[in-house]
């Protein structure tokens, strides 16, 4: 039911979007003096792509009858190869516009949260603003590469700033208390989405442990709101704020918390390992179970390093490279898990290099030049039961060193 209700209201935004692109796109209209240009923020919403929030840029003019905003974040379902597009990291995304009535329905029906942002522009800057939308939403203009950290629904609003104001908006950046990375602040909108947190983890390399710099928060739909809040305009000979009026138009009441632990990563890999702990110990009486486990294990590991790799190697996505998962997540993995389900024995020297590699990953999990999600930890865990000497093995080493 959820799904038809998300399906139907994005049906109206496109739609609805696509009728007023027809109606302003020709020529651009004219704003008079006491027209408002605001900056909306919108707040976070259940899914994983709604935990970091939205900004959109709404004009308000009622002389005229004209209540818009304007939304970087479309894109477009029936654009030429659109999977694999996303898979490259190729994604195009859109300006769009639609009216504020709408907007406000959809994030009314959604129980997020939208504060404004009043800018201090002078009539011939709100008109320069307007002029600029209406040119982004031009066929051949409206599409843009998108890129999580440096093209998205809030960096392409500073760009508007900076290019239709003509660097008239004095940015007062603040300094991060200490080292910020982009991956900190991700762990920060994602406490309640444990799932999606290790999906970034997993897909995105160590360049995102980075320190940040300068304009690197504008990222955040957030960021961009606190950066506007400290911003100057420039006008004349002297500096004035570039927020006027501050005001939360819709306070939703609604909190998004987690599922159930028992629905989490710690839990589900904690099942994996408690697997393996078992079969460790019971492993002779069932010796054609314990080789299927390890094989699948090591398989399905081997399988998730090798799609690392490939985004990393093979994809525009900046961010997944230098991706210190594969240390654990080897894609030769695979390899041991085929030999692991094929073979009689497995060979002792193998056994034994692949107990002190995986013990050494564990041993230095923290050392890495990476944070490595720690619910993972269960799984490699597992990982090193599978090659464990075998239990019976023990028991004699230490009957023979007593007699």
């Amino acid at each position: 039911m959820k799904n038809s209700k998300q399906t139907i209201v994005l049906f109206l935004l496109l739609f609805s979007t696509g009728l007023w692109a027809q109606e302003i796109s020709g020529s651009s209209p004219i704003i008079g003096g006491k027209a408002k240009i605001s900056l909306l923020t919108c707040g976070a919403g259940p899914e994983l792509y709604e935990a970091f929030g939205h900004s959109a840029i709404r004009i308000s003019d009622r002389l005229r009858g004209l209540d818009l905003v304007f939304n970087y974040g479309v894109f477009d379902f029936n654009q030429e190869n659109f999977y694999g597009n996303f898979a490259k990291g190729s994604m195009r995304y859109m300006l769009g516009v639609n009216s504020f009535e709408d907007f406000m329905f959809q994030y009314h029906h959604y129980k997020r949260s939208v504060n404004e942002q009043v800018l201090n522009l002078d009539s011939m800057q709100k008109q320069a603003v307007v002029d600029y939308l209406n040119r982004n939403l031009r066929p051949e203009n409206r599409e843009y590469f998108y890129d999580y950290f440096y093209r998205n629904c809030s960096t392409k609003i500073i760009d508007l700033l900076d290019s239709a104001l003509n660097g008239a908006v004095v940015w007062e950046q603040a300094k991060p208390e200490g080292k910020v990375s982009f991956r900190q602040l991700i762990h920060q909108y994602t406490v309640f989405q444990p799932w999606g947190r290790l999906g970034i983890d997993l897909g995105l390399g160590s360049l995102i442990d980075l320190p940040m710099q300068g304009k690197d928060i504008q990222f955040l739909p957030d960021g961009v709101y606190n950066e506007l809040s400290r911003a100057k305009i420039h006008r004349g000979l002297l500096n004035f704020p570039l927020v006027i009026e501050s005001s939360n138009i819709y306070q939703s009441e609604i909190f998004f918390g987690s599922d159930s632990f028992f629905l989490s990563p710690a839990f589900f890999f904690s099942i994996l390992l408690l697997v393996s702990v078992f079969l460790f110990f019971k492993g002779p009486k069932f010796p054609l179970l314990n080789k299927i486990w390890a094989g699948f294990l090591f398989f399905f590991v081997g399988i998730l390093g090798l799609v690392e790799l490939c985004i990393w190697l093979f994809t525009n996505h900046k961010a997944a490279a230098w991706n210190y998962n594969l240390m654990w997540a080897n894609p030769l993995f695979m390899l041991i898990g085929l030999y692991f389900l094929i073979a009689k024995s497995f060979p002792k020297p193998i056994r034994n290099a692949l107990l002190y590699y995986i013990s050494a990953v564990l041993i230095f999990w923290f050392l890495i030049p990476q944070t490595l999600n720690v619910n993972l930890l269960p799984l490699v865990a597992a990982l090193l039961f599978c090659v464990l000497p075998e239990k019976k093995l023990l028991t004699q080493s230490h009957n023979s060193i007593v007699n």
